[in-house]
Formats: structure tokens, sequence, C-alpha cells
């Protein structure tokens, strides 16, 4: 029902008190013949709307447990079915109101202010034509004279005390785009047929990319990106951006209240070599953030991505062509909480239906990010330093082979995850591989765009004991099959990519 006829629906209706309900002098008296039911006894009673619910959205009212959804129900404080103690009486005012909770919030519109009075009754209150006795346009009585508001909190002639809640005062302009406000906090994301995305962790490596890719499918406004720092400009302009602390519950769970998310997609986390310099805030962010994401998505049944990594195989595991269930003993914090986030959200999927999907992702290859602090950040910063200075000092051993992937494929696979149905899903967390290859070998494709690039070779021991204990390569055999995975980037394609996006004018780029 429109808001408008709502509202006058409100005012324009009778309501006739119970039989045992307290009446106000010379009220007339109430209908002959049989009531539904008797009604409540003297004190404080409920008001009901008979016949008529109002759609609402709980954008910062967690305790209504709305679960983010378009819910249609009583107003607060009143049971849900009709109470027989009330029901319409054509010209006839009801009992005294006393209202239990705070006044009910019409998303963008107005606020019933509840105070003594009987419905439809002014109060001394300025009515504009067509709207409730608590609802005004302009300054209230209230505003302007002082002696209403010192009469709040005196108890009236029937015992029952005065609620002291002053009306919010609508602008004309306001009340006009009312309905319209109203429909569009009260659509839900499943009627609109989008999802609507919260990403976590939104300034690392593949966060602002991934939110720029998810906004083309499902529109700007549909994916919030979030963080704890402050973004570029560039970020802040191209779409919503808030603030998110996972390690805050109620912080997290008042962004996803007041923006319907339905997906969380959670890249909040320190990664392999900044983790073991930082192992207190590894453990606090990668695991007891994790732990807040898992109930925040479970209470409001939420579609939940949570990314792994290589680097939650260990060095027991099989280096070649690893299989999605193998040993994982791996020897990092990063490893471990990754471990540790797969195994907790296949229990929450199976414990309690939680919409869990992983991918354990192999090195990200980006040109739009810098490198985060990751054991395969080389093969980032190598494409910076080749079109800089043309030379480049690497971390690891020219042997160290690694399973390697272009952010393109890595943000494709992640959405065909996400929207697989999940009777497709043979399992919960699936390997995805694209290329393998060595500092070497990446140096000499290199070499045939920028012929006077060189490399040298300066082995970080904790990096190169992180990169000895991760697999050489992955099966994903399993992503083929149930969902259809493929990828699209191989080593050649790469490094072309990478060159052309960083402005180096290499001879393939000519020719192409």
């Amino acid at each position: 029902m429109p808001l408008l006829k709502l509202l006058r629906a409100v005012d324009g209706r009778g309501w006739a008190p119970s039989p045992n309900a307290t009446s106000p002098p010379n009220a007339p008296p109430p209908p002959s013949g049989p009531r539904p039911g008797p009604g409540p006894g003297p004190g404080p009673v409920s008001l009901h709307f008979p016949a008529l619910k109002v759609a609402y959205f709980a954008r910062d009212v967690s305790s209504w447990g709305t679960q983010g959804k378009r819910s249609s129900r009583t107003l607060p404080g009143a049971s849900p079915a009709l109470d027989p103690a009330f029901v319409p009486a054509p010209g006839r005012r009801g009992p005294p109101l006393i209202w239990p909770r705070s006044p009910l919030q019409l998303p963008g519109v107005c606020s019933l202010g509840l105070r003594q009075g009987r419905v439809g009754e002014a109060g001394g209150v300025p009515r504009a034509r067509g709207l409730p006795s608590n609802l005004t346009l302009g300054r209230s009585r209230a505003a302007r004279s002082p002696r209403i508001g010192a009469r709040r909190g005196r108890r009236g002639g029937d015992g029952l005390k005065t609620v002291a809640l002053a009306p919010r005062v609508l602008s004309r302009r306001e009340f006009r785009s009312a309905r319209v406000k109203a429909r569009f906090y009260s659509a839900s994301s499943s009627e609109a047929g989008c999802p609507r995305i919260l990403i976590t962790g939104g300034l690392g490596q593949l966060g602002v990319s991934l939110a720029s890719f998810l906004r083309k499918r499902f529109g700007k406004d549909n994916v919030i990106l979030s963080d704890i720092k402050k973004p570029p400009d560039y970020v802040f302009c191209s779409g919503p951006f808030v603030f998110v602390n996972v390690l805050d519950l109620e912080n997290l769970r008042r962004v996803v209240v007041n923006n319907r998310v339905t997906w969380m997609l959670h890249y909040s986390a320190l990664l392999s070599a900044v983790g073991e310099g930082n192992l207190h805030l590894a453990k606090s962010l990668n695991i007891a953030g994790l732990h807040n994401v898992l109930d925040v998505a479970g209470e409001y049944n939420l579609r939940l991505f949570v990314p792994s990594t290589i680097g939650a195989f260990g060095p027991t595991s099989p280096r070649n062509q690893t299989p999605d269930l193998s040993i994982q003993r791996p020897r990092t914090i990063y490893g471990v909480s990754k471990v540790h986030a797969e195994l907790m959200g296949e229990y929450y999927c199976y414990r309690f239906g939680l919409d869990f999907r992983c991918l354990r992702y192999p090195g990200i290859i980006s040109a739009s990010s810098q490198p985060g602090g990751g054991t395969t950040d080389y093969a980032i910063q190598i494409f910076y330093d080749a079109v800089k200075s043309g030379k480049f000092e690497c971390y690891l051993g020219p042997s160290t082979r690694l399973p390697m992937m272009y952010i393109d494929d890595c943000i494709r696979a992640t959405l065909e995850l996400m929207e697989a149905p999940a009777e497709s899903l043979s399992m919960r967390t699936y390997n995805i591989n694209a290329m393998s290859f060595t500092p070497a070998e990446l140096a000499q494709e290199i070499s045939k765009h920028v012929p006077e690039f060189r490399i040298t070779y300066r082995v970080d021991p904790v990096r190169q004991a992180i990169a000895d204990s991760w697999p050489m390569s992955l099966d994903d055999s399993t992503a083929r099959k149930d969902w259809g995975w493929k990828h699209n980037f191989d080593l050649p394609e790469l490094v072309t990519m990478m060159l052309n996006l960083h402005g180096c004018d290499t001879r393939v780029a000519r020719i192409s």
C-alpha cells in the first residue's frame, strides 16, 4: 500500500476499546452485540491496525531481527495476531495510547511520535490535511510552546503516564517523496535480482579490482567496498565505501544490516611474510576476525566467500599436482589461519547451513596493485622494475617454482563459484590453477619484450623457506568438472598484458 494511503488509513480508522479497558469520561458507549473474545484488563494497552500491516526495512534496529530482509509485520510492541480488544468502530476513538518501545521509524520518511492522546485526535498539534494527529508539517505546537513540554511526564486522569516522544517534523518536500523512499527501502535484494555485496579488506591487492568487476556486473550501488584505511580519491568516488573493522562485531553487524548485504567476500588478512613479522596481529585479524565474519554471515543468512591459498599446504603435502583433499600441515601463521578458515567454514555449512564457499588462490599477479607482503609478490614487483629501471633483484632462488594466476582469471573464478548452484558443488573449498613458473622463466619471457632487462638474485631465507614448503602446481580438475572453471591466461599472455598495462612499448605491443 502506498505510504500516503497508509497514513490516511491510520488517521481515518477509529478504534473501539475493550470492555475492561479504561474509558475516558463522556466517551460514547461501545457498540452492542457480541465481541470477539475477552479483552485485556486495566493497564497499559497495545494498539493494532486491523487488516493493516506496515512493510518496513530495519536499517539500524538490529534487535528486530529482520536479517536484512523485507518484512511485513505489526508495529513493534504489538502481538502478531489481531487483538480482539480493538476492533474498528467508525466514528469512535480509542483509549489513551501508551507506546512501550521507541517510535517506529519509516526509513527516510518520518517518526510516529506517540503521545498521550487519542487516535484521530489532533491533541492541539497543528495538522496537515490527510496526516495522522501525531505527524505534523512545519513547527509543532510542542516546539513553539514550552508549556506543552513542561506538561510531559505528568499522569493523566486515567492514571497513564504521558509518553514524552516528540513527533518528527516533515518538510513538504520530504512528505511528497515519502512513498518513493518507502518503496525503495522495503524492496529486497532478491526482488531486484542482484546481490548486495560487501567486500572486507577492500584496499588490499584484490579488493579494488574485484569491486570494479562486480560493479560492472551488478551495478555500482550494489557493491560496497570496506576497509579500516582511508581510501584514495579514485576509490572513494568509484562507488560505495564504508569503514569496517572485522574485529568489531557490532560494527560489522551494523554495516550488514544498514546496507542489506546478501553476499560477503572476506579479504581482510595479513599475508604470509608480513604475518610472520607480526604474529599477534596475524592471529587476531586472520582468526578472530574470521570468527566475527562467520557469526554475522550465519546470523543474517549471507552467502560467504573466504579466499584460501596455496599456503594452506605444507612441506608434507604433495608438491606436484596437489589435490583438493590432501595433508595440510602449513608452517606459517598465514597458512595455519587459512586451514582454520576452510575447516570452520565447512563446519558452519554442515552444522548451521551457512552457504560458505572458498578457493585456494595461487600467487595472484596484477598491474593495479602494489605488492602486499606475500611470498609470490616478486612476480608483481618484477614488472614495475623492468619498466622503470630494466633490472630486478629477486628474493627467491631462480629455480623456485610456484603456481601463479593473472588477476582477471582470479576474479572471474571467484564470481563463477559464487554464482554456481549449491547443488553443483561437491565440496566447499576448491583448488584453482592457471600456470606455474620460476623466477628465471619469468625473466626470460620478459626479456623477449624488454631485451635490456636483467635479473639478479639475493635470496631471503625466510621467504625461500616458505616457498619451498608450498606446492609447485595444483590439481584443479574438480573445479573444472563441478562448475566449469577454465583459465584464459598463460605465461606469454600474462607477460604481454602486464607490460602493456605498465606502459612498456614492447615489440609484441607494436605488432599487435
